[in-house]
């Protein structure tokens, strides 16, 4: 299943759009979902999280789609944004957010059909990254002794003073054990964030796919209690939103 969704002000062109999303769908079996945004603001409003796939209008009163853009690329590094404009001059910027490309409305079939199969090929690298990450290994010194790790085996991070604390599932037992390195977070999050690893605060850098449960002012892994700092509060709930969505499970912190 694949999310897509349309922002634009002009309900005609999102229904056009609309139009070739579903002849395409159909034409080459494809299971998407579609949600639909008559603003940058209404999007932004309705907290969505876990798209595969964006078209968004660049011309639109309030926030345009270049600024909405910009927006979604502070936490979300990975959806796929096509624009659909009206503003030729304008499309050339849509490079320095990472689009994949851009439509010139009317939006014709052929050059949708263009771009929908090369935003496919790119969410199915996305998909496919995903899915390597756990398979992903490190190599941890631990005084003496040098560790190799797998990513999905890390839990959390934790700075303390010139040491990083790795918390790490023991593959063949489950127990978790403590593997300390010299570094800095700075350090951590630079290795670690391509593989979804978010901070909660500035002492933890989280593993979100061990997040168990999220409070107001708290992360749960397993029976630990993380506390969530309030500089890191809102890219956090937004990694954790995106995740359930990926996963199609609710937010609970909605």
């Amino acid at each position: 299943m694949i999310r897509i969704g349309i922002v634009d002000d002009d309900r005609d062109s999102r229904v056009r759009l609309g139009q070739e999303i579903a002849e395409y769908a159909s034409v080459h079996g494809i299971e998407y979902e579609l949600n639909e945004y008559e603003s940058a603001l209404a999007f932004l409003d309705k907290s969505p999280a876990g798209f595969d796939m964006l078209f968004l209008d660049i011309d639109m009163p309030g926030m345009s789609g270049m600024e909405l853009a910009e927006k979604i690329r502070e936490t979300d590094h990975e959806v796929v944004i096509i624009f659909c404009t009206n503003l030729q001059q304008f499309a050339i910027n849509g490079y320095s957010v990472g689009a994949l490309g851009f439509m010139v409305k009317p939006v014709q079939t052929y050059a949708f059909n263009l771009n929908m199969e090369r935003a496919l090929t790119a969410v199915s690298r996305n998909h496919s990254r995903d899915n390597k990450d756990s398979e992903t290994k490190f190599v941890l010194r631990d005084g003496t002794i040098s560790r190799l790790v797998s990513v999905s085996d890390i839990d959390y991070i934790e700075v303390r003073q010139h040491y990083l604390l790795y918390n790490v599932k023991d593959s063949t037992s489950g127990a978790r054990v403590m593997i300390k390195n010299r570094g800095t977070m700075q350090e951590a999050v630079e290795r670690l964030s391509p593989y979804g690893f978010w901070r909660c605060s500035s002492s933890f850098l989280v593993n979100i796919r061990s997040v168990t449960a999220v409070s107001r002012m708290n992360v749960f892994i397993g029976d630990e209690l993380l506390p969530i700092g309030r500089t890191f509060k809102e890219s956090f709930m937004d990694a954790f939103s995106r995740y359930l969505a990926k996963k199609g499970w609710e937010d609970p912190c909605q």
